[in-house]
């Protein structure tokens, strides 16, 4: 290692904004996004940086307490090393949940410094090539103030632009549910696929299956987190008797879930969510042992990230009046650019994005 590699500091700061209206996910009720946001910094002066939503986790005194002294000193050279060091050192009481989510923020930031010291982007030292991403539009949560019409037109504004899927939230209100489905599905065109997020909503399979008879005919391209991920006999219920392909990942930690997922036959789409598996170290060995396992890959949200992973991205609205879900493109700036439903990869070297310095204060 040389001096100037060497990380000299890690910091770690929260934004919170609100949203227009509270959203219902599962069983969860969201009034805010609140974002934590990572720089880490070399001696010769290279800033790495990283963010994700923190759920309201104490994502700040995680990195700080439990990361930052296995990786300051380290070589931001050796970035596979770092990752190993900060997860051994956290180890008797991390592995996997937040200590793990944390770790992905450091080292999603490392590896930016990496692409800036060899001056590329990080998907060419990645080897995941320059092509387009196809990309998963959020499209529509029902909320209270909103009913199926205006719903419906909002998904079908939306599919015109072009994306090749569309994702709405599932509401507990079957009859909502039912007539919002056969509103959308039977007027988006053949080439266009609509996904619907259950947020693990449902507390068994026999739920699930219940709430989908009722919803009518359906042909979604997947059924999105229907229970807990850890629930894979559950999923491989769903999967086997609903007629519903199932896609799990979202805010997955551990890599054994979906060693077991697909062990039981629960699964069709892995979601890989990049933070919360720990970082880019540990996704890229996952999704090479998703392609082994024929699974189709799409990562969850992040898409300044994942699309440097060169699988299906996923993003909110980005037009500038920001859009009512997740208000991140407004402290986001650089990134990928959307062209058809697909995601360009920036040609910055490093990750190609940076967080608005007037709200996150570091």
């Amino acid at each position: 290692m040389t001096v100037d590699t060497a990380i000299v500091e890690v910091t770690a700061v929260n934004v919170a904004l609100p949203l227009p209206a509270p959203l219902q996910l599962g069983a969860m009720t969201v009034r805010r996004r609140e974002y934590t946001g990572v720089q880490v910094r070399t001696a010769d002066g290279l800033v790495g940086t990283s963010y994700c939503l923190s759920r309201e986790a104490p994502m700040v005194e995680i990195v700080d307490r439990l990361l930052a002294p296995h990786v300051l000193g380290a070589d931001s050279a050796e970035v596979e090393a770092v990752w190993e060091a900060a997860f051994r050192g956290s180890a008797i009481v991390g592995r996997v949940g937040l200590v793990r989510r944390a770790l992905g923020l450091v080292d999603i930031a490392v590896w930016d410094i990496a692409g800036q010291r060899a001056g590329q982007p990080v998907w060419q030292l990645l080897g995941t090539g320059a092509d387009p991403r196809p990309t998963m539009l959020v499209a529509a949560y029902p909320t209270a103030d909103r009913g199926c019409d205006e719903l419906a037109d909002d998904v079908l504004r939306l599919a015109r632009q072009g994306w090749p899927l569309l994702k709405i939230a599932r509401s507990p209100d079957n009859a909502l549910m039912r007539d919002l489905l056969a509103r959308v599905g039977d007027r988006l065109p053949a080439d266009q696929g609509l996904v619907v997020d259950v947020a693990f909503g449902w507390p068994d399979a026999d739920r699930a299956l219940a709430d989908l008879r009722s919803w009518g005919p359906t042909d979604l391209a997947w059924l999105e987190d229907p229970l807990l991920p850890e629930d894979a006999a559950g999923c491989a219920r769903i999967r086997s008797e609903g007629g519903v392909r199932v896609g799990v990942g979202d805010e997955v930690t551990d890599p054994a879930v979906f060693e077991a997922l697909t062990g039981a036959g629960a699964l069709d789409v892995g979601r890989v969510d990049v933070v919360a598996i720990g970082g880019i170290t540990p996704a890229r060995r996952l999704i090479e042992r998703m392609r082994r396992e024929r699974l189709a890959i799409s990562c969850h949200v992040y898409p300044e990230i994942s699309v440097h992973l060169g699988v299906a991205v996923e993003t909110f609205d980005r037009s500038p009046q920001g859009n009512p879900y997740d208000p991140s493109p407004l402290l986001v700036r650089g990134g990928p650019t959307f062209v058809d439903g697909h995601a360009v990869p920036p040609s910055a070297p490093g990750l190609g994005f940076r967080l608005d310095p007037e709200r996150f204060e570091f």
